[in-house]
């Protein structure tokens, strides 16, 4: 079997956690992606549109908060 190519490393303490799943990845582009995704999970929302803004707001009461 050809030796497995190494992932570019995920920022910061995120490698650590993103190197336990390249087992069940069988190639460079599968790891690679996983680790922007989960980079993109912890990256902020844009809050361009009204469905983005309620996603992650209190039903009713807080979407008539000011900040939404």
């Amino acid at each position: 079997m050809t030796r497995r190519v190494p992932c570019p490393p995920a920022p910061g303490p995120l490698e650590a956690y993103a190197a336990r799943f390249d087992d069940l990845f069988s190639t460079l582009a599968q790891r690679r992606r996983f680790r922007e995704y989960l980079a993109g999970l912890l990256l902020p929302r844009d809050r361009n549109k009204t469905l983005t803004c309620l996603a992650g707001t209190e039903p009713i009461v807080g979407a008539q908060h000011a900040s939404v």
